[in-house]
């Protein structure tokens, strides 16, 4: 599993037709008083900002998704169906916000509307055929870019691909491609819609089963996330702890400068690459529990070593989303469920893996249950307006439903391109095949050369943990997706 942009993504040629959810009537459309979780609306409101003074540097709409292969014949009355299914499932496709007035304070009024589940439906619309990967991508980026946002309802696309010419016969499969807007996704989301739109096409085709459980909805969740951020207070431990992590200087940077005094490009770059075979992640598993550790633990305590090794510096400090699906009814819900954590770390110059370990669970341990107090109502106290500009987020995806067929599926996690000169994300992902590393950081030569460098360095580290023996090539063991100068 790889989570970059289309781009870098092997689409095939074929007949792209686009599908969108619509209303049966307008009058369907009622006032909703549950309240915007806080992420939600911070989100809502740096769009806004963004829109009062966008720049030449902005790429369009941001959106995360999926795209992944059904392998059944294609037939567009049965998709439909199928699609509709879905977006009626989930209460947050069904639900949009408005900037309608103003607040006491001066702030924009943010409101939501939603729509009964039996008002729903999606409508398909052919775009013809593309004769090319090429075309069927700038069509695909495009649709999404121009139709994705937190105000303008549907807040989920899906565009297929059929008719694909594998060799001179149609192929009995097609091409399935959605962009969501964030506000109605998140990660985990991504792969729990994999699986559930497989699922519902195949019950169309087959009457085959889908097995989907019954599932809260997100709009729900958000009453508890404001509920849990408006006891919030500056004294509150959480917030002091933020305060202190973010100092006077704000969110910490990746270990490595990435910074340039040369021009370059704000649009950002990528990397995929897998660090741990599936034997060796397991090994890394029963490393650490014999030593009372998680893996996001080893994960911590392996980037802190490598970060001394390249830099001399012994403290790593990061921003780590964790998910807020803390009730088993949001467990397989589609929504935007990640809070945030700050994780500081200090290791000795002579500290092994061992003891790296360990100052990783205590640093870990110190801001357990922290993601579940929204960031966004504490930078509020704090004055905060600083966005991460270093993030580490680690998923186990394994039990995931149909995780194991991924591949058979070509399935593969999906983001929008990304303007900025500093931020440095890094994906680490679990999955039946191992741990797979995937970045994004500044697009040219220097950002390229140490994110490689630092990834390189942390698989060598894990390597050296489990007594795989040194790696084979000294040059970093990456696979870049993209990457623009």
């Amino acid at each position: 599993m790889k989570f970059t942009e289309l781009a870098d993504y092997p689409l095939p040629r074929g007949v792209v037709t686009e599908w969108i959810p619509a209303v049966t009537s307008a009058d369907r459309w009622s006032e909703d008083h549950r309240p915007l979780a806080y992420t939600h609306e911070e989100h809502c409101r740096h769009s806004l900002a963004k829109a009062a003074t966008g720049t030449s540097e902005d790429v369009g709409a941001s959106w995360i998704g999926a795209v992944f292969e059904i392998h059944e014949r294609y037939d567009p009355v049965l998709l439909r169906r199928a699609l509709t299914t879905w977006t009626s499932r989930h209460e947050t496709f069904r639900s949009t916000v408005s900037a309608d007035g103003t607040e006491s304070d001066g702030s924009v009024r943010l409101s939501r509307s939603t729509v009964a589940a039996d008002a729903v439906d999606v409508v398909p619309r052919v775009v013809g055929r593309r004769r090319s990967g090429s075309d069927v991508h700038d069509h695909v980026v495009s649709f999404f870019g121009r139709t994705l946002s937190p105000f303008r309802w549907p807040h989920c696309l899906v565009a297929t691909v059929d008719d694909i010419l594998v060799t001179d016969e149609p192929g009995e499969k097609f091409l399935l491609v959605f962009g969501a807007d964030h506000s109605v996704m998140d990660a985990y989301s991504m792969l729990l819609a994999v699986s559930e739109l497989r699922r519902l096409y195949e019950f169309e085709v087959h009457g085959r089963d889908p097995r989907l459980a019954e599932t809260a909805s997100h709009v729900d969740f958000s009453v508890l996330d404001r509920r849990t951020g408006d006891g919030l207070t500056v004294d509150h431990e959480v917030v002091q702890t933020w305060s202190s992590f973010l100092g006077e200087t704000g969110f910490p940077r990746f270990p490595l400068d990435v910074s340039t005094d040369r021009p370059c490009a704000a649009r950002q770059s990528s990397l995929s690459t897998d660090i741990l075979s599936a034997d060796l992640t397991d090994d890394l598993a029963r490393r650490s529990r014999s030593d009372g550790a998680s893996m996001t633990a080893a994960l911590v305590a392996a980037m802190t070593l490598a970060t001394r090794d390249l830099t001399g510096t012994r403290r790593l400090r990061f921003a780590m989303p964790m998910h807020t699906r803390f009730e088993p009814r949001f467990a397989e819900s589609i929504g935007w469920y990640v809070g945030v954590v700050p994780v500081d770390v200090h290791i000795d110059p002579q500290s092994d893996f061992t003891d790296a370990l360990h100052r990783a669970v205590a640093g870990l341990d110190a801001v357990k249950g922290y993601a579940r107090q929204p960031y966004s109502k504490v930078a509020r106290l704090l004055g905060i307006d600083s966005v991460p500009q270093f993030v580490v987020s680690y998923l186990d995806l394994r039990h995931t439903p149909d995780a194991e067929s991924w591949p058979l599926w070509n399935t593969r996690t999906l983001r929008s391109a990304t303007a900025s000169r500093d931020e440095v994300y890094l994906w680490i992902l679990r999955t039946p095949r191992g741990l797979n590393v995937s970045a994004r950081f500044p697009g040219h030569e220097i950002a390229v050369d140490r994110v490689h460098a630092f990834v390189s360095r942390l698989q060598a580290v894990l390597h050296d943990v489990v007594g795989a023996g040194p790696l084979e090539r000294t040059a970093p063991q990456t696979v870049v997706e993209s990457v623009r100068a």
